[in-house]
């Protein structure tokens, strides 16, 4: 986040920014004359202008409390083909994901980081970059390196997951987001053929819920995108 050194008391009043900011205003690319949303001492938001030098800012719009999720909102879509994938990246920013974990999968797009412009380090950061830029969001969700289901299952976690399944039994998604609402929450997306059997036994042996958008097959872009919409419609229900 882009941090003020103290919380603005009016409009169009300049406040210093702190002074360990340089790093994180490279992240943003910021420049002189550019509206970012930037967080005071008390964690309050506000829209703020960058003046020369980066410095200083002028602040000039306060925004919601709301603006970022309370906790940890992460996606975990296998890979699909390259639009599909760009499309899943810029709508899960829009949406509030705070994290992105890119999965390889049995049926999963095979990933070749020379072909089809699907280079994470550039490609997939820009629109990142971009659509978080775009819809105001305080932090750029971190995008973490391509990583096979398995390595991924046997890393240590303090969330909750839960994979988007077309088969029975599986839990509704808000009914499942309702227990875990307080708490880090990661959902993971399968690849246009579904899950493997032998996935599906993986991730239930890590005790992650079979969840549900309802009865209709869905293309993996589409599961992605409601899903998140659902959590994020959700969170601030609960706010």
């Amino acid at each position: 986040m882009i941090r003020l050194a103290w919380s603005p008391s009016r409009r169009e009043e300049v406040v210093a920014l702190e002074p360990d900011m340089g790093t994180t205003l490279e992240r943003w690319q910021a420049r002189p004359g550019d509206v970012l949303t930037m967080v005071d001492p008390a964690g309050r938001y506000f829209r703020a202008r960058l003046l020369p030098r980066c410095m200083e800012a002028v602040v000039f719009e306060s925004l919601p409390a709301e603006m970022e999720p309370r906790h940890p909102r992460r996606l975990c879509p296998v890979i699909p083909e390259r639009e599909r994938m760009l499309l899943i990246l810029q709508k899960a920013v829009e949406l509030g994901v705070t994290e992105i974990y890119p999965l390889l999968s049995e049926r999963g797009q095979p990933v070749d980081e020379t072909r089809h412009g699907q280079n994470k380090s550039s490609t997939w950061n820009r629109i990142i970059l971009k659509a978080a830029r775009q819809c105001r969001r305080a932090i750029i969700p971190r995008l973490h390196p391509v990583q096979p289901l398995d390595r991924f299952m046997a890393g240590n976690s303090d969330e909750k997951r839960a994979f988007l399944d077309a088969y029975e039994p599986r839990v509704p998604l808000p009914v499942w987001h309702q227990h875990h609402r307080d708490q880090p929450m990661a959902l993971l997306c399968g690849p246009e053929g579904g899950w493997s059997d032998r996935e599906r036994q993986l991730m239930s042996d890590h005790h992650i819920t079979a969840v549900s958008l309802g009865h209709r097959i869905l293309r993996t872009e589409t599961a992605a995108i409601a899903a998140l919409a659902v959590v994020a419609t959700l969170d601030s229900t609960f706010t």
